[in-house]
C-alpha cells in the first residue's frame, strides 16, 4: 500500500446513500452526524464512553443480525451499509419515545427546559403524535434539591444515565446514582453522601430534559429570550470557553461551549455561576473624587484633569519613581499593555507590578523561558505520571482536574505532594505529605537523589552537583523533619522520574509565596530538566496559575523586572511587596487589583498622596481610594486574555456597558490623554496590533487570528519593537 494510502486509513462507509470517509473506531452515530444525517439521542454524549441505554439511537444496518441496531455502540466497518429511515427504525423510535412518554408530564409550556429539550425536540420530529395511554400518570414530590445549586425533578427522568455516568466517568466522585430497580429507579445521592462536587453544574447542561435545573436559573428566562455570546470564563486561569446567556443586558447563565484544547467541553460551578457581580446593583457607575474625606461624584472629564494635576504635582515635587502602578490579572491583554505603557512610557516610572508568585527573574536562567506551563493542558492526558506539588487544581483550577483524571483513566499515575490534603489524594498512586512551606526542599530531596543515580545525565549542568553539596546539611534535615516513609517515597519517585515515559510537573505560583518555598519555581523547573522531562508528548512542567489572565499580565510586562515580552529593563522597579510596604511610593495607580486585601490591616501606606482605583464594585481599596473610576466587566468588553497553557482568547461583549462606567482601556486612554499624551487606539483590536509589533510571544497575531476556539503561542519570533 503507498505511504499515503496508510497515512489516510479511513472507514469507508454508506448512510442513506450517503458515501461517508471516517477514522477507524468512528460510532455509526458520529459517521451519519459527520453526514448531516440526525439520528436522535438522549443517553449518548460524546465524552463519555456508550451506553446504550434510550435505544432511541436505531439504525438498520445491512448483513447485521437482529436488526435494529443502536448507532451509539456500533463502530464503523469497512463497506457498511446503514439505513436510518427504514419502516422498522421508525416504528421503534416511536415506540422508545411512547414508552418514555407514558409517564412524563405534558407540561412543556411551564417546564423550565422548554424550547431546549431533546425529548420535546424529538418527539415532535419523531414521535408517534398521539398516546394509548389513558392511566394516571406517576407523580412525586418537586422539585428535590439534590445539592445547593441542583434541584430535581423526579418524574420529568427519562433515565438516561447521562448525570450518573458523568459523575462516575467524568469527575469520578459518584456524586449522583441510580437508585432501586425496575420502574422505581430514580437519580439521587448515595446514602451517606452529598452530591458537592464542584462539577455538578454540568449535569444540569447535560440532561436532555427538564429533570435536573440549576437553582440559580430555573424559571427566570426562557431560552428563545436569550442572547448568546462566545466568550471565556473570567474565574481562573484554565481559560474554559463558555457561552454567555444574557436577556435584557443581565446575564442569566453561562453554558459550556466545547473547546478539546483547553476545557472538553466542561465547565466548573465557579465558571457557571459566579458572576453576580456583573449584575449588582453595587456596580460603580460614576467617578468618585474624595472631597473633604467623602467620595463624591464627579464627571468623567473632571477626575481625569484632577488625576493628571495630582500625578504632576507629585512627580514635580518627589521624582516619577515616586508614582507606582499596581495591574490586574482579570483585565485584558491590551488594557494591561496600556497600564504599563501609562506608568512607563507616559508618566515614566519603572515602579509596576501585579500580584503574583515568586519566581527569580522574569525567565527561567535553566531554559531561558518565561515562566509558564511548557506543556499544553491536552499533554496532561498523553502523560505517564502527574506530579503535583503544593497544588490543588480542584480548587483552584478545576476543570484541570477533570483532565487529570482522564489521564488517570488513559492510565497515568498521580503523585501529590501536598501539606494540606486534596481532592486527588484518593485517586493517587502516591501521596507524600509534608509541612507547609517544605515542599520546595521536598524537591531538593529529589534532586540530591537524582545526583546519585548512574543513569543522570548531567551534560550542561555540571555545576549542579556542587549546588546541591552545598546545601547538603539542609537536606538532610529535610528528610529528618519528613521522616523515613516520605523521604524514601520522594528518593523513588525521583529514580522513576529520569525513566518515565512522559512526567508532567505542576505547582501552584502561589505557593512560591509561603515562606520556605521561594525556590520552589526554580527547583521544580531543574528537576524537569534533569529528568528530560520537556520538549516532548505528555511531559512538562510549570506553574498554575490564579487568575483569568494571569499569564497575560506577565506576557504584557506588568513586571517591575521585564518589559512586554520579557524584555530586559535597564532597572527594575519595586515589586509588589515594596510598593505596599514602602514609603518612598507616593502616588499609586491600581487597575482591577485589590491589594488591601493582601495587608494585614488592610490599611493602604498611609505616606500615599494619592490612590486612583480602576474596578467595578467599591472594594477594600477603592473606600480607601482619592478617585475612583467606575470599568466594566469581561461581559461588557472586548479584548483578549492568555490562559495557563499560553493559548490567547477572545473575549466579546455580551452586554451593552453599564451606563456611566467604561472599558479600562478607555479610562487609560483617557488619562493618558489628560496627561498630554495623544493615544489614537479606537478599540482593543488596535491595542492588540501594536503588542503584535512588539512582544515576541504574540508576533504577527491578529483579533481575526483568535477565531472562536484561540491560538496557543509558544515560541518567540522577532518583531518590530516598535
Amino acid at each position: 500500500m503507498p505511504e499515503e494510502e496508510k497515512k489516510d486509513e479511513l472507514v469507508h462507509l454508506t448512510i442513506d446513500g450517503i458515501p461517508v470517509e471516517v477514522p477507524p473506531g468512528t460510532l455509526v452515530w458520529a459517521a451519519a452526524q459527520k453526514a448531516g444525517i440526525e439520528i436522535p439521542i438522549y443517553c449518548y454524549h460524546q465524552k463519555m464512553p456508550p451506553l446504550g441505554a434510550c435505544r432511541m439511537c436505531f439504525v438498520e444496518i445491512e448483513k447485521m443480525p437482529k436488526p435494529p441496531q443502536t448507532s451509539c455502540t456500533t463502530p464503523v466497518a469497512e463497506g457498511m451499509v446503514v439505513h436510518t429511515k427504514t419502516e422498522k427504525v421508525l416504528k421503534a423510535r416511536r415506540g422508545t419515545l411512547e414508552f418514555l412518554l407514558l409517564n412524563h408530564p405534558l407540561d412543556c409550556p411551564i417546564c423550565d427546559k422548554a424550547g431546549e429539550c431533546d425529548l420535546q425536540d424529538f418527539t415532535l420530529r419523531h414521535g408517534p403524535g398521539n398516546t394509548r395511554f389513558d392511566l394516571h400518570k406517576r407523580h412525586y414530590q418537586k422539585p428535590i434539591p439534590v445539592s445547593e445549586d441542583v434541584l430535581l425533578d423526579r418524574e420529568r427522568c427519562i433515565l438516561c444515565q447521562r448525570c450518573t455516568r458523568f459523575s462516575s466517568e467524568i469527575s469520578m466522585d459518584n456524586g449522583l446514582v441510580m437508585i432501586s430497580r425496575g420502574y422505581r429507579m430514580e437519580v439521587g445521592t448515595a446514602p451517606g453522601h452529598a452530591f458537592d462536587s464542584v462539577f455538578s453544574g454540568n449535569t444540569t447542561e447535560i440532561c436532555p430534559v427538564g429533570a435536573l435545573t440549576a437553582s440559580t436559573y430555573r424559571f427566570k428566562a426562557r431560552p428563545w429570550e436569550l442572547k448568546r455570546t462566545p466568550s471565556v470564563c473570567n474565574n481562573c486561569s484554565v481559560g474554559c470557553n463558555a457561552r454567555i446567556d444574557s436577556r435584557v443586558d443581565r446575564v442569566m447563565r453561562l453554558m459550556s461551549r466545547n473547546n478539546d484544547a483547553i476545557d472538553d467541553g466542561w465547565l466548573c460551578n465557579r465558571g457557571r455561576w459566579e458572576f453576580d457581580y456583573v449584575n449588582s446593583p453595587q456596580r460603580l457607575r460614576t467617578p468618585l473624587i474624595r472631597r473633604n474625606g467623602q467620595l463624591t461624584k464627579a464627571s468623567w472629564d473632571e477626575a481625569w484633569l484632577f488625576i493628571a494635576r495630582r500625578l504632576k504635582e507629585i512627580v514635580s515635587q518627589h521624582g516619577k519613581q515616586a508614582v507606582a502602578g499596581i495591574g490586574s490579572t482579570r483585565t485584558t491583554n491590551e488594557e494591561a499593555y496600556l497600564f504599563q505603557k501609562l506608568l512607563r512610557d507616559v508618566i515614566g516610572t519603572r515602579n509596576v507590578d501585579h500580584h503574583h508568585g515568586s519566581f527569580p527573574g522574569a525567565r527561567d536562567q535553566l531554559t531561558g523561558r518565561p515562566w509558564v506551563m511548557t506543556n499544553s493542558i491536552v499533554d496532561i492526558e498523553k502523560a505517564s505520571h502527574v506530579v503535583l506539588i503544593a497544588s490543588d487544581p480542584y480548587q483552584r483550577q478545576p476543570i484541570l482536574n477533570l483532565r487529570i483524571k482522564k489521564a488517570l483513566r488513559n492510565g497515568a499515575k498521580i503523585i501529590v505532594i501536598n501539606s494540606a490534603d486534596t481532592e486527588l489524594d484518593r485517586l493517587s498512586a502516591l501521596k507524600l505529605t509534608v509541612p507547609e512551606g517544605s515542599e520546595a526542599m521536598a524537591v531538593k530531596v529529589m534532586l540530591k537523589q537524582l545526583l546519585n543515580n548512574a543513569e543522570l545525565d548531567l551534560s550542561g549542568h555540571e555545576d549542579v552537583r556542587d549546588s546541591i553539596k552545598r546545601e547538603d546539611q539542609a537536606i538532610r534535615a529535610a528528610e529528618d523533619s519528613f521522616g523515613a516513609r516520605v523521604t524514601t517515597g520522594l528518593q523513588e519517585l525521583a529514580d522513576e522520574l529520569l525513566s518515565a515515559k512522559g512526567a508532567v510537573i505542576l505547582y501552584d505560583e502561589m505557593a512560591t509565596r509561603v515562606p520556605g518555598n521561594e525556590h520552589l519555581a526554580a527547583n521544580t523547573q531543574l528537576l524537569a530538566v534533569l529528568t528530560k522531562q520537556l520538549d516532548r508528548p505528555g511531559a512538562g512542567v510549570g506553574p498554575l496559575f490564579e487568575d483569568a489572565n494571569s499569564l497575560g499580565a506577565r506576557d504584557m510586562g506588568l513586571l517591575p523586572d521585564a518589559l512586554p515580552g520579557y524584555r530586559t529593563v535597564d532597572e527594575p522597579g519595586l515589586t509588589y511587596d515594596e510598593i505596599l510596604s514602602g514609603s518612598q511610593v507616593k502616588a499609586l495607580l491600581v487597575m482591577g487589583a485589590n491589594p488591601a486585601r493582601h495587608l494585614s490591616d488592610g490599611k493602604l501606606p498611609s505616606s500615599l498622596d494619592l490612590l486612583v482605583v480602576q474596578d467595578l464594585l467599591l472594594t477594600e481599596t477603592a473606600q480607601q481610594a482619592d478617585v475612583v473610576l467606575p470599568a466594566v466587566s469581561f461581559a461588557e468588553k472586548e479584548g483578549s486574555m492568555t490562559n495557563v497553557d499560553h493559548h490567547v482568547q477572545a473575549i466579546r461583549r455580551a452586554l451593552r456597558p453599564l451606563p456611566g462606567a467604561k472599558a479600562d482601556w478607555e479610562i487609560l486612554v483617557g488619562l493618558a490623554g489628560a496627561l498630554g499624551e495623544t493615544w489614537t487606539y479606537a478599540s482593543p483590536r488596535d491595542v492588540l496590533l501594536e503588542i503584535a509589533d512588539n512582544n515576541p510571544f504574540y508576533a504577527g497575531l491578529t483579533w481575526e487570528d483568535l477565531g472562536a476556539q484561540g491560538v496557543r503561542i509558544v515560541q518567540e519570533q522577532e518583531v518590530a519593537h516598535v
